[in-house]
């Protein structure tokens, strides 16, 4: 994928997170899609092949920043900006003059945006390395929040929660995903909505079903995520159906 690069392949897409007791939405995760229908799986897999994950992970996030912030009606009240970002994005030397280079006009708008930190499989050791939680930290002065995706998915789940001390949690879609049927996930679910109580913002995803989402309610699920929430879209679809 010599053109990996070409910013008319790409385009961002947002997923509402809507608060359960309200229906309202209160975020929006951006997430890549492209014009060549490739999978974002398969992009990043080759961004990583060809060592230029860096790249386009910081490509991706400059991209949902500015197509959500200069389509905000008022950007400074908007609803959270969910970016998604590696570990080795964070640990990278580089990513300090990002944000203050390409980042800048952007950065009075720090606290709208949350950073999303991927878990994936091939960056499981970078989450061991001291660095990585000064980062989150410098993050957090620059207003920005934190936020870890896929919870429950992991077997050190529970540890980053304590290292990191997350502003949000996203608990990963196998809790969400027929939830109606499953006692242990339910008392699962209830456990983290106990734990998350006044200090954590607690997000359940992949709501697919009408029976799911009823006992997420039940259970005092603050945030839902999923399809039946709301499916990626453009922002203006994503707003109009909101």
């Amino acid at each position: 994928m010599n053109d990996l690069m070409q910013k008319e392949w790409y385009y961002p897409v947002f997923q509402p997170l809507v608060q359960l007791s309200t229906g309202r939405f209160v975020g929006y995760e951006a997430l890549l899609r492209s014009t060549a229908n490739l999978s974002p799986e398969t992009i990043f897999l080759t961004a990583r092949t060809e060592n230029r994950l860096f790249e386009l992970d910081t490509f991706s996030m400059k991209g949902a920043i500015a197509s959500y912030f200069s389509e905000t009606p008022s950007a400074s009240v908007a609803p959270l900006l969910f970016i998604n970002v590696f570990p080795s994005t964070l640990l990278n030397p580089a990513f300090h003059d990002f944000l203050h280079g390409e980042l800048r006009e952007y950065q009075s708008l720090s606290g709208r945006i949350v950073l999303e930190i991927n878990e994936a499989n091939e960056e499981d050791k970078m989450w061991e390395i001291r660095l990585l939680g000064q980062k989150i930290r410098k993050l957090r002065q620059y207003g920005f929040l934190i936020a870890l995706d896929d919870v429950g998915s992991g077997a050190a789940s529970l540890k980053k929660i304590v290292e990191y001390e997350p502003d949000i949690i996203k608990l990963d879609r196998y809790f969400g995903s027929r939830l109606a049927s499953s006692g242990y996930k339910q008392k699962l679910v209830s456990l983290f909505v106990d734990f998350c109580i006044g200090q954590i913002r607690l997000v359940l995803e992949g709501l697919e079903e009408p029976e799911d989402l009823a006992i997420a309610e039940s259970l005092g699920v603050p945030i839902g995520q999923g399809f039946l929430l709301g499916r990626p879209d453009s922002l203006h679809k994503t707003w109009d159906n909101g």
